[in-house]
């Protein structure tokens, strides 16, 4: 799941910042370009324990392959390489899964308020990245999703298809030419609709599993 996602689930386990904040902090790691921070904050640990716990139950869910499945058969059959569209198919999934389940005001306070304290001064000495670097990129990471505010429902497929092309620039076997490009925004304006059916189902499947 994306890092959204994973704060729907965590704030049914708790609705503490710290837990909600450590469920989102391996995607963050992932955004940043490193590997997941080091903690001795107990519940930002479990917060962390339960991201990994959660995407292993995610990525086995029937719900979540067929979907990636249906996006890497669409894309292949646009002249998106195999390598790319298996890429796309999956962070582009749990993208719009995000915009699905924005509707969770509980879980929309628990992000925001994670993110808020996540400051260094808060949270955040509670963090240790492996450099001085990545706690700016984090830092730089934070203000930029505390500037877009909430998770919306209305996301463009331009704007999935920038997001993913951003993801995976460095990546010369994932990246995405222009055509690409072209062929993900079709496929997100596309694919909402089976994948905003598919989210609250496969929340409470995945929530029976955790909880």
């Amino acid at each position: 799941m994306n890092f959204f996602g994973h704060s729907v689930l965590a704030v049914r386990r708790s609705g503490d910042p710290a837990f909600v904040l450590g469920s989102m902090l391996p995607d963050f790691a992932t955004m940043i370009r490193a590997r997941p921070p080091g903690t001795e904050h107990a519940d930002i640990e479990s917060g962390m324990q339960f991201h990994w716990r959660t995407d292993e139950v995610f990525h086995r869910s029937p719900a979540f392959r067929a979907l990636t499945h249906q996006a890497v058969v669409w894309l292949s059959s646009r002249g998106v390489r195999s390598g790319s569209a298996l890429a796309v198919a999956h962070v582009g999934v749990e993208v719009l899964l995000d915009a699905a389940l924005s509707g969770d005001e509980r879980a929309q306070r628990a992000y925001r308020a994670a993110l808020e304290g996540a400051a260094r001064e808060e949270l955040g000495r509670y963090v240790s990245w492996a450099s001085e670097a990545q706690r700016d990129r984090f830092d730089t990471l934070r203000e930029r999703l505390l500037g877009r505010g909430a998770i919306t429902d209305d996301i463009a497929p331009e704007t999935v298809a920038e997001r993913l092309r951003s993801a995976l620039a460095d990546r010369p076997r994932l990246s995405l030419d222009d055509t690409s490009v072209q062929a993900v925004r079709d496929w997100a304006r596309v694919a909402r609709a089976d994948i905003s059916a598919s989210a609250i189902p496969l929340v409470q499947h995945l929530a029976a599993q955790l909880l």
